[in-house]
């Protein structure tokens, strides 16, 4: 195994309704090694298996076979107490759907992941400041986020991903909902933290995403079956 891969599948599989008359095979064989530094992107149409891929990789859905090694780590039949473990250490995740707290503040949402933890709350509170800083959000910190537009979200739940210091950064479709400018700038924050020795996975269906120059690589999907596998850099 090369040792700059910090995610290896082996063979791997998910069956969903297993044996059952809607039996669906989402992934399907899939070999794949993504380097440590990496940004990488999952490609493909809806039900191509890109967002399955990508909670296997994430330790969110565990494989039917095959095998998945994270950061040297096999993790494909780790009891869940262990990958809840590396899913707060080793992750962090920027869903399509932002998943923010209504009621709480941007502050608040940002620090929802390091609880329960023994660090103190002027600590946590201070780690979130400098996050929120960073992506142009210090403003904004003791906003109520459903009052939040549709880019400071993004931005918000990015935050949220970075609060645990992560080595990868999982994103599902982000650039769903944003227009071209605020698509734009999710990728230009991501190209700065994988800059900053990030490992970043999209999966997305977004030429915007999947075509800019500094991805460097492209795993291609479809029905569930990896298609290509292009490494540009």
């Amino acid at each position: 195994m090369n040792a700059d891969n910090i995610i290896t599948t082996g063979g791997l599989a998910k069956y969903f309704n297993r044996g059952k008359p809607n039996e669906v095979l989402a992934v399907s064989g899939v070999s794949v090694s993504i380097r440590r530094g990496d940004l990488c992107v999952l490609k493909g149409p809806s039900g191509s298996g890109k967002t399955t891929l990508l909670s296997l990789i994430g330790c969110m859905t565990r494989p039917t076979s095959g095998s998945m090694v994270v950061a040297g780590r096999d993790t494909s039949h780790l009891p869940e107490r262990f990958l809840a473990e590396i899913r707060r250490k080793t992750f962090g995740f920027i869903f399509q759907q932002f998943h923010l707290i209504p009621g709480m503040s941007v502050l608040q949402n940002v620090m929802i992941p390091l609880y329960p933890t023994d660090t103190r709350l002027p600590e946590l509170k201070r780690r979130a400041a400098v996050l929120l800083d960073s992506l142009g959000m210090s403003k904004r910190a003791a906003f109520p986020v459903q009052g939040l537009s549709g880019g400071e979200q993004q931005r918000t739940a990015i935050a949220r991903a970075l609060i645990n210091d992560p080595d990868i950064i999982l994103a599902d479709e982000p650039t769903a909902h944003l227009d071209t400018a605020l698509s734009r700038d999710f990728m230009e924050i991501m190209k700065g933290f994988r800059d900053k020795g990030k490992t970043i996975v999209i999966a997305s269906h977004d030429p915007l995403v999947f075509e800019d120059p500094a991805v460097e690589l492209v795993v291609s999907m479809r029905d569930g079956l990896l298609t290509e596998l292009k490494r540009r850099i």
